[in-house]
Order: C-alpha cells, then sequence, then structure tokens
C-alpha cells in the first residue's frame, strides 16, 4: 500500500511540476508578446522617428527643444527610452528635438540713401547676402538709390538683408516745343522748365533749326540739338 501511496505521490509532484513550469512559460510567451524593442531614434527626423514607432506599436511624444550644432533642426537629439529596452505596446517614447545652431546676431548697418552697387561692396566684406531686391519708381530718390532695408539697422537674427531701390521717377512724356526762331536765352529757360537739356552747335542768340523737330514725342531728360545763327538786322 506504501507502494501504491508513494507511486501516486510521484505522479502528482510530476504532474504539478509540469504544470508549473507550462503555466511559467505560457504567461511569459504572453508577456513577451505583448512588448516591443525600443528602436534607436537619435539623428532621425521626427516623421522618420514617427515611423519607426509605428511600425512597433508605439507613440512619440515630444518632450522638448534644444540647440544643437551637430543635429539638423526638426531632427532627435536624444530619447528619453533606451535604444533596445523593451516597452508595452501603446508605450510613449519621449525625445528631445533639436532646433538646430545657435543663431548669430550680426550688427546690421543702415545703407538707405547709398547707391545699391556701393553697398554691396560692404555687404560682402561683411559676409551678409543680398536677399530680395524690389524696384520702385520715386521721384524723391535717386535712380540707383536704397529707399530702405529689412531688417533694419541693428542687430539682426540672420546675415541676409532685402532692399527696396529706386529707379527714378516715372517717365514723363509730351510733345518737342518747337525752339525755332526762339531767343537762345528764352529756349534755354523753356527747356530747363521741361528738363529737357539742349546740345546748341555753332554760335548765336538765334535758333535756327533742331532736332528732334518740334511736335515729335519726347521724354523729360531726353536732349534736343539745336542749331544757333545771328538774327538778321534791318534798318
Amino acid at each position: 500500500m506504501s507502494k501504491t501511496f508513494l507511486k501516486y505521490f510521484m505522479y502528482f509532484v510530476i504532474f504539478t511540476a509540469l504544470g508549473a513550469g507550462g503555466a511559467y512559460l505560457y504567461f511569459n510567451i504572453i508577456n513577451f508578446d505583448k512588448t516591443v524593442n525600443v528602436p534607436f531614434l537619435a539623428g532621425k527626423s521626427v516623421s522618420e522617428a514617427t515611423e519607426l514607432l509605428n511600425k512597433k506599436k508605439l507613440s512619440i511624444g515630444l518632450k522638448g527643444q534644444d540647440f544643437d550644432s551637430s543635429i539638423p533642426d526638426g531632427h532627435i537629439i536624444k530619447q528619453l527610452v533606451e535604444p533596445g529596452k523593451r516597452v508595452e505596446i501603446g508605450s510613449e517614447v519621449g525625445v528631445i528635438v533639436s532646433k538646430g545652431k545657435v543663431e548669430e546676431l550680426f550688427s546690421m548697418p543702415s545703407f538707405e540713401g547709398q547707391f545699391l552697387d556701393d553697398a554691396k561692396l560692404t555687404l560682402t566684406n561683411l559676409d551678409i547676402k543680398i536677399g530680395k531686391v524690389t524696384l520702385i519708381h520715386s521721384d524723391a530718390a535717386e535712380k540707383g538709390t536704397i529707399i530702405a532695408q529689412r531688417p533694419l539697422p541693428g542687430n539682426a537674427g540672420r546675415n541676409e538683408i532685402n532692399f527696396l531701390v529706386s529707379t527714378g521717377p516715372y517717365d514723363v512724356f509730351y510733345k518737342c516745343p518747337s525752339f525755332v526762331n526762339m531767343n537762345v536765352d528764352d529756349a534755354r529757360t523753356l527747356a530747363e522748365k521741361l528738363g529737357v537739356k539742349l546740345i546748341e552747335q555753332d554760335e548765336g542768340n538765334k535758333i535756327l533749326s533742331q532736332k528732334p523737330e518740334g511736335g515729335e514725342i519726347i521724354k523729360k531728360g531726353d536732349s534736343v540739338e539745336v542749331k544757333l545763327g545771328r538774327s538778321r538786322m534791318w534798318f
């Protein structure tokens, strides 16, 4: 009877051990299936990191930003859960994202009133780039001069500048007056009022001919070539 008891007791011990081992393996396998390895994220863009985490059924958590000269803007500096560590599916992996290099401050001089060509030399020496140049007519500013700039003079967060540059006043067109038979002094006065340059040929106190002729279309600033002579004296 004792042998029978011992036999059943041994069976009990074996089945208990097998059951415990099976339960251990079962629960560890189940739990293992519910966890994943955290991927390496440093240096990757936020979109790349998000895609990697989504494939492992994990989510990304933006926990802060910092300047970093070696990591481009929008890329991950470090992750708050070490790569390779097993975490439960659905867990969030916190990351710190780069804002790029620390912005340098440039002392931006004033260029307003200067000719653009002159300003370019100064900008080259200061290693400041010209961004956008916008041209505009102006009656007050000479052609080629800088009317305004952005950023304004002072400290600026980037080495680039935009200009508003004058193309001079609008062209004014009108019919050329007839200077023929006019006294040269009167012709000079009229030409000055109209903004026309008289190019005088020969000598005399009277205008004998002109080019372009009276009535032709000219614009302010054009030249009119006139031939001078002396008026005849009648006694």
